[in-house]
């Protein structure tokens, strides 16, 4: 018999950044291995829980082709993955899901069984978000939390603090070794990472 779990989980992609790094493009439209780096994100989260929320501040026609766009709140437009996180919390909590999957367009290796090997620590322990970690390396974008998180959250951003790995140490966060997969944190910030 197979058990449902009882914890449940959406996927969010993070791709609001400015692209300061591409020359000003949207980072997750640029092209790796000819696709957009989006799409091969969406993908592997989508394989691993869905549905799929995207925190995008432009391009939105394009990112709704993948999922349900959502925009930073007003009071934190700019701030970072944090402001995407927060925005992905608040509308995963209204849809009555219990966290989310997390991960930045900028990834395009990744795949779904990283999520879901971090989607099976976090049901051991469903309070605390699950970060992955490779080579001694956080990977605090990388990871599952909690809805009951957002108002932290919130209130971190208000205290101008849009430090990932504050956020998710200060939320007691546990680490999933992935010795395997550390080639698939390669983020690819400048138009020369597309090239390998």
């Amino acid at each position: 018999m197979i058990k449902t779990p009882s914890n449940t989980a959406c996927s969010l992609l993070l791709a609001g950044g400015a692209g300061t790094r591409m020359n000003g493009k949207d980072k997750g439209l640029m092209h790796w291995r000819e696709r957009p780096m989006a799409h091969w994100v969406a993908d592997a989260l989508v394989a691993a829980s869905s549905p799929l929320l995207i925190s995008a501040n432009r391009s939105l026609e394009e990112y709704r082709l993948l999922g349900d766009v959502l925009q930073d709140a007003t009071d934190f437009k700019g701030q970072g993955p944090l402001a995407g996180l927060f925005a992905g919390l608040t509308e995963a909590s209204k849809r009555g899901f219990d966290a989310v999957v997390v991960c930045p367009c900028d990834t395009p290796g990744i795949q779904p069984e990283l999520f879901q090997r971090l989607l099976t620590a976090w049901r051991e322990q469903p309070d605390l978000p699950v970060i992955a970690q490779a080579d001694g390396r956080a990977h605090p974008l990388h990871g599952i939390y909690p809805v009951s998180l957002a108002k932290a959250l919130e209130s971190q951003l208000r205290n101008d603090n849009r430090r990932v790995m504050v956020f998710a140490e200060t939320a007691g966060a546990k680490t999933l070794d992935c010795p395997d997969a550390a080639d698939t944190f390669k983020n690819r910030n400048r138009p020369e990472d597309l090239m390998s």
